[in-house]
C-alpha cells in the first residue's frame, strides 16, 4: 500500500503544468558529455582539419564568389523599413532613422557570411546618445568578430575562446549571432561552404591536370633527326635547339640535322573540363539551389525550367531575409528592452523584396481583406514599398459585380427582391422595344424569297448584313446578355432562399 503525500501549500496547485515547463530530454542527459566546456562544431569538413574555420576563408574561386555575390545581392540591393503600425508610430520612426544613420547595409551583408560558415557575430557598443526622445542608451557601433573566436556550449550559448585557451560567457545584449538553419546537434548553423569544399578542391585539381593537357595537346611536337654517327654532345646541343623552336619559334639547326614538327591527334573529349564544369554546377546549386541562371549548357533550357529555377532562388531569398530580419528584430528588442521596458508594442524590421517574391504575402493580405481585415496606408508602403503619393485607400467592393450592396444596404439583401425583379423586367421590356426596331430577319427572308437554288442563299447569307446597323445590334445584344445575366443571378438567389418574390 502506498503512502499518500500531505499537499504543501507552498507548491503549485498543478504539479503537471510545473513538469511540463522543464525541459527533460536535454543534452546532458542523453548524450555522453566529454570534459570539453563548448561543443565542438559538427561540420565533417572543419573535423577533418583541425577544426579551424579559417579553412573556408582559403576558399578563393571566381565562379564561387559570383555566386555567392548573387545570392547577397538578392538582399543587400533591397530597401528596409520598420514597421512600427502597432506601438507608439514615433519611435519607431526615431530607431528606423538611427539604424539608418550607423550603416546597416554594411552590417546585413556582414551578417550574410553567416550563410557560408553557418553563423555570424556582431558585437554591439552601446553608448548614451542625447536625441529628440531624451538621453538614449543606443548601439554606436555594430562590429563583426572572426567566428573562429566563438564556440558553443551545450546550451547554445556563445563562448569566447581567449589567447590563454580559455572561454567565457558572454554578457547579454552584448553580440549579435546571426545563424543559417541552426538546430540542437549544429548550433553553429548551417555552412554552404562545406558543400562547397570538396567540389572546389576536385576543380583545382581538374584545372591543373587540364593545364597540362593543354600544353600537351595543343602544341605540335617537334621531332630532330640526327645523322648516327652524332655525338652525345651532338644529340643534347641539338635538343637544345628544338626546344628553343618550341618556345620562341626560331632555331638554328645544324646541316645534318633534320627537323620535322608532328601534330598530336587529341581525344574526343576532355575529362577534365567535365570536371570543372561539374565543380562550378555543384557550388551554384548550393549557393542558389539551381544552375540554370549561371550556367547555359548545350541543351539549353525552356521557359519552364526557367521559371523553376527562378522560384527556387525566390524561395532561398525569402529565406535569408528572415534570418537578416530575425538578427536586426533581436537588436530593436534590446534597444526597447534598455530604453522602453513598459512598451508592449515593439516593431520590427521589414526587408522589402520585389513583386515576385511577395506573391506568398500578397495573396495572404488578399485573404485577410476579404475576411474583413482592413490595412492602412502605412502598411502598403512599408510592406509593398509604394509611396503613399501613388494611391489612396478606398472601401474594397465586395465579392458579387452588379449585385454587390454598398455599405448603406450592409445585412439588407433580403429586403431588395423587389428592386432585383423591377430591375430584370425593365431591361427585359427595353431589349423588347429595341428589338422591335431592329428587323433582324428581313435581310434573310428576302434572300430566301428571290434565290433559286440552296447554294446561291449559302453564297449571299454572309453579305446579307452589310448594310445592318451593327453598332446598334451589339449594343442590344449587350443589353440581351445583362438582362440574361441578372434574370440567372436572381434565379439563383431565389433558389437559395436569400431573397422572396
Amino acid at each position: 500500500m502506498s503512502k499518500k503525500t500531505k499537499n504543501n501549500p507552498n507548491e503549485p496547485k498543478d504539479k503537471r503544468d510545473l513538469q511540463l515547463a522543464k525541459e527533460v530530454a536535454t543534452r546532458n542527459v542523453a548524450e555522453f558529455v566529454t570534459g570539453l566546456d563548448y561543443l565542438p562544431n559538427p561540420d565533417t569538413i572543419l573535423k577533418n582539419n583541425g577544426g579551424n574555420i579559417k579553412v573556408y576563408r582559403e576558399m578563393i574561386d571566381a565562379h564561387l564568389d559570383a555566386v555567392k555575390n548573387k545570392r547577397f545581392a538578392s538582399i543587400t540591393s533591397r530597401a528596409w523599413t520598420i514597421d512600427g503600425s502597432k506601438g507608439d508610430q514615433k519611435k519607431a520612426k526615431f530607431v528606423e532613422e538611427y539604424l539608418w544613420n550607423i550603416d546597416l547595409r554594411n552590417v546585413i551583408s556582414q551578417m550574410l557570411e553567416a550563410i557560408g560558415f553557418g553563423y555570424a557575430v556582431h558585437e554591439i557598443v552601446w553608448n548614451t546618445v542625447q536625441t529628440d526622445l531624451g538621453t538614449l542608451i543606443l548601439p554606436t557601433a555594430i562590429k563583426d568578430r572572426k567566428q573562429e573566436w566563438f564556440k558553443f556550449d551545450s546550451d547554445s550559448k556563445l563562448l569566447l575562446q581567449t589567447n590563454d585557451g580559455s572561454r567565457r560567457e558572454m554578457p547579454e545584449r552584448k553580440f549579435l549571432v546571426t545563424r543559417n538553419r541552426p538546430t540542437t546537434a549544429n548550433p553553429y548553423g548551417n555552412a554552404v561552404y562545406s558543400r562547397c569544399f570538396w567540389p572546389l578542391a576536385f576543380k583545382k585539381g581538374g584545372l591543373k591536370f587540364w593545364m597540362l593537357f593543354v600544353e600537351k595537346y595543343g602544341m605540335p611536337k617537334a621531332i630532330g633527326k640526327v645523322p648516327p654517327t652524332a655525338t652525345e654532345k651532338e644529340q643534347q646541343d641539338f635538343l637544345k635547339m628544338l626546344v628553343g623552336l618550341v618556345r620562341d619559334a626560331v632555331a638554328v639547326i645544324p646541316q645534318t640535322g633534320s627537323v620535322e614538327l608532328l601534330e598530336a591527334g587529341a581525344a574526343n573529349a576532355n575529362p577534365h573540363k567535365a570536371i570543372v564544369d561539374w565543380a562550378d554546377q555543384a557550388m551554384s546549386k548550393a549557393w542558389l539551389g539551381e544552375t540554370l541562371t549561371t550556367e547555359q549548357t548545350s541543351s539549353g533550357g525552356t521557359q519552364a525550367m526557367a521559371t523553376v529555377h527562378n522560384d527556387v532562388r525566390a524561395d532561398l531569398a525569402l529565406d535569408d531575409a528572415a534570418m537578416i530580419e530575425s538578427s536586426i528584430n533581436q537588436l530593436i528588442r534590446w534597444i526597447y528592452e534598455i530604453n522602453w521596458p513598459n512598451e508592449k508594442e515593439i516593431p520590427w524590421m521589414n526587408i522589402i523584396l520585389p513583386e515576385d517574391l511577395q506573391e506568398a504575402r500578397l495573396n495572404r493580405d488578399i485573404k485577410l481583406t476579404q475576411l474583413g481585415v482592413k490595412f492602412n496606408a502605412q502598411y502598403i508602403t512599408d510592406i509593398y514599398g509604394i509611396d503613399e503619393k501613388y494611391f489612396e485607400m478606398v472601401e474594397p467592393q465586395p465579392q458579387g459585380g452588379m449585385f454587390a450592396e454598398g455599405p448603406e444596404k450592409k445585412g439588407k439583401v433580403r429586403n431588395t427582391s423587389h428592386e432585383l425583379r423591377k430591375q430584370v423586367n425593365a431591361f427585359t421590356e427595353h431589349l423588347e422595344d429595341e428589338c422591335e426596331k431592329v428587323d433582324i430577319l428581313a435581310p434573310i427572308r428576302e434572300l430566301v424569297e428571290n434565290a433559286h437554288s440552296l447554294e446561291e442563299v449559302r453564297d449571299k447569307l454572309i453579305g446579307c448584313y452589310a448594310e445592318m446597323p451593327m453598332d446598334k445590334i451589339a449594343e442590344e445584344m449587350e443589353q440581351a446578355f445583362l438582362a440574361a445575366d441578372l434574370a440567372g443571378r436572381f434565379s439563383i438567389l431565389k433558389k437559395a432562399g436569400i431573397v422572396n418574390d
